[in-house]
């Protein structure tokens, strides 16, 4: 059976969204890790 246009545009967007969704998580995982390197690098320059 060929899918129908209204399928294959649900199918579109679901993919469109889980690219956002993927951008979006990989720029939260990169802050907290920016923000962790920012305080552990902090308390090390506040010990020396």
């Amino acid at each position: 059976m060929r899918p129908t246009n209204v399928e294959s545009k649900k199918r579109e967007q679901i993919v469109k969204d889980s690219k956002v969704g993927t951008w979006f998580s990989l720029g939260v995982v990169g802050a907290v890790l920016l923000l962790t390197y920012f305080i552990v690098f902090g308390l090390y320059l506040a010990r020396v």
